[in-house]
């Protein structure tokens, strides 16, 4: 249904926020050990998560939110 597709949705970007907030961790601790390489791959993990909540924001915004709303 509809209210099921939204809620997945959110559960989706309650994972995607929490990946976030662990990547800025951890770029904060490779930092602080001078772990330039580690660095470099988590900030590419880390935007590849925030692209991936941006297109669940826009998804949500689009249809599924709008779908659940009218059923």
């Amino acid at each position: 249904s509809p209210a099921l597709d939204a809620g997945l949705l959110a559960a989706a970007q309650a994972v995607e926020h929490y990946e976030i907030s662990r990547y800025g961790t951890m770029i904060a601790w490779a930092e602080e050990l001078g772990l330039d390489d580690a660095v470099s791959l988590l900030e590419e993990n880390l935007e590849e998560e925030e692209a991936t909540d941006e297109a669940l924001t826009e998804i949500a915004k689009t249809a599924i939110n709008q779908e659940a709303e009218a059923a």
